[in-house]
């Protein structure tokens, strides 16, 4: 269950917050579990009740699918950064993960090898979603982290492709310290 998988001595993963978002998100909007399910023209008609209860992590075309169905931002839902909510599913936007994580690792000069160490995952995981495999929130986020830009843009496209907490640090530097007067 996703709820008990709190990592120690460092925050918790964005995707962590995923299912409450969810539950939220599909209340706000007075829908049902299977109503939203419907929706996304899953096959599995228990799909968002068991991703409410934080028994599986979703790819990021189901969530996409979800925050269309939903009116939200597949960023928001997926990892709780700001975003618009995409007004066409037309083409998802999930499909260029693996354009933007090639074009990453190459311009900072890093092998697939170095990219999958970083992030705790297999090169064959990195190599295959280079070649178009749709990954999961949890996988997307490490190697966000790994390659340090931000997971919504990572995974979607959507927001600054800088890490969240990189701006942070970046803004709390800027900022002239009270001491210094």
């Amino acid at each position: 269950m996703l709820a008990s998988a709190v990592v120690r001595g460092r925050k918790n993963p964005l995707f962590l917050g995923f299912a409450s978002r969810l539950r939220r998100a599909r209340k706000a909007e007075g829908l049902t579990r299977f109503g939203v399910t419907t929706m996304t023209t899953a096959k599995d008609r228990e799909l968002v009740a068991s991703l409410e209860a934080g028994h599986r992590i979703p790819r990021l075309d189901t969530v996409e699918k979800l925050a269309f169905a939903l009116g939200v931002s597949p960023a928001f839902l997926a990892y709780g950064l700001d975003g618009a909510p995409d007004s066409s599913c037309d083409t998802l936007r999930a499909l260029g993960v693996a354009a933007r994580l090639r074009m990453t690792r190459i311009d900072q000069g890093l092998s697939v090898l170095a990219v999958a160490t970083a992030a705790g995952i297999s090169h064959t995981a990195v190599g295959n979603i280079e070649r178009g495999t749709v990954p999961g929130l949890d996988t997307t986020e490490a190697l966000a982290t790994a390659l340090g830009v931000s997971p919504g843009w990572l995974a979607y496209g959507i927001g600054p492709m800088e890490s969240p907490r990189r701006r942070a640090v970046r803004a709390a530097q800027a900022q002239p310290s009270a001491s210094t007067s």
